[in-house]
């Protein structure tokens, strides 16, 4: 199996594919990234992206004239480009296997998801916090999103309704639960400040048992 992208990989790598991105611009919105991620976007100034991107600090300002501006930026490809180059390779590896009982499916998902969050908690952290904030992003980002999880997780749940193993509601409804599940454990992780992957069995539990067939 291929090594799972983090967040920061998947931004580095459509940055490095921009013809429109300067170097320079893109060294700077990796570090914006990672300096947001380590100490909370509040806590970053502009001189420390600038050391972080081995630039002056007046190439900052010749782009970005606030740190809002520059935010708005390392925004920008998450909903065009990263999310969704993320939810393929997470498609690949794990949702597209042959799942034989809902269980299989559950946990394998849970069990990634739950990795995947506890590698990329500070990058989510700040993702999360502007997806709950900034209407422009959710409206961009819902269009790009729900039609990759329906292309990708659908089908795998069609084939278990089929074979009897998953109860018969809409796929919207239980993709819902399931990321939903995982977003509140995210959440929780975050304000509690616990490893998020301990709670694994109990949530594979949960989401098995409400999707039983009826």
């Amino acid at each position: 199996m291929a090594k799972e992208l983090t967040i920061q990989d998947a931004f580095q790598n459509v940055m490095a594919t921009r013809g429109d991105v300067p170097p320079k611009q893109q060294q700077v919105l990796a570090a914006s990234l990672a300096l947001f991620a380590e100490q909370g976007f509040a806590n970053t100034t502009t001189k420390e992206i600038a050391a972080r991107a081995g630039v002056a600090e007046g190439t900052v300002y010749r782009r970005y004239r606030t740190k809002d501006e520059l935010l708005a930026a390392v925004l920008a490809p998450f909903v065009s480009e990263v999310f969704p180059d993320l939810i393929e390779d997470f498609a690949t590896n794990i949702v597209k296997r042959d799942y034989i009982t809902r269980h299989d499916l559950i946990a394998a998902v849970i069990q990634d998801r739950l990795h995947f969050i506890q590698e990329n908690r500070d990058v989510l952290q700040v993702l999360l916090t502007e997806v709950l904030v900034r209407s422009d992003v959710r409206e961009q980002l819902v269009p790009q999103v729900a039609p990759l999880v329906a292309k990708n997780l659908y089908p795998v749940l069609d084939r278990l309704k089929a074979h009897g193993e998953l109860i018969d509601w809409p796929n919207d409804r239980i993709a819902q639960f399931m990321i939903g599940t995982m977003m509140s454990q995210l959440v929780r992780g975050i304000l509690a400040n616990e490893e998020v992957e301990s709670a694994g069995p109990m949530m594979i539990a949960f989401i098995e048992k409400g999707l039983a067939p009826a």
